[in-house]
C-alpha cells in the first residue's frame, strides 16, 4: 500500500477511480446483457472506495461521501444503454 502515498488524492478521485469503477460497471453490464446492472456495480465500487479513502486519507473526520457518488453511476447508466442499443443493431 506505500505506493498509495505516491499518488495525488485529486488524481485519484478525478481519474484513475473514475476510469475503473465506470470501466467495470459497463463491463459488468455488457457480460450480463443488463443495462441495470451496471450502476450498480459502479455504486457499490465507488461506495468502497468512498469508506476507504475516508478512513485512509482523513481518519480523525470520519466518513463523508460526495456527489461522485450519484454521477458516476449516472455516467455508466448512460454508456451502457449506448453499449446495449449498439450491441443489438449487431
Amino acid at each position: 500500500m506505500n505506493f498509495i502515498n505516491f499518488i495525488d488524492p485529486f488524481l485519484m478521485q478525478l481519474v484513475i477511480v473514475p476510469v475503473v469503477v465506470i470501466g467495470l460497471g459497463v463491463v459488468a453490464a455488457i457480460l450480463t446483457k443488463r443495462v441495470f446492472v451496471g450502476p450498480i456495480v459502479t455504486l457499490l465500487l465507488y461506495l468502497l472506495y468512498e469508506i476507504w479513502s475516508s478512513l485512509y486519507y482523513y481518519p480523525e473526520s470520519g466518513m463523508s461521501l460526495t456527489l461522485f457518488i450519484i454521477i458516476y453511476p449516472f455516467i455508466t447508466f448512460i454508456i451502457s444503454g449506448v453499449a446495449d442499443k449498439h450491441g443489438e443493431k449487431d
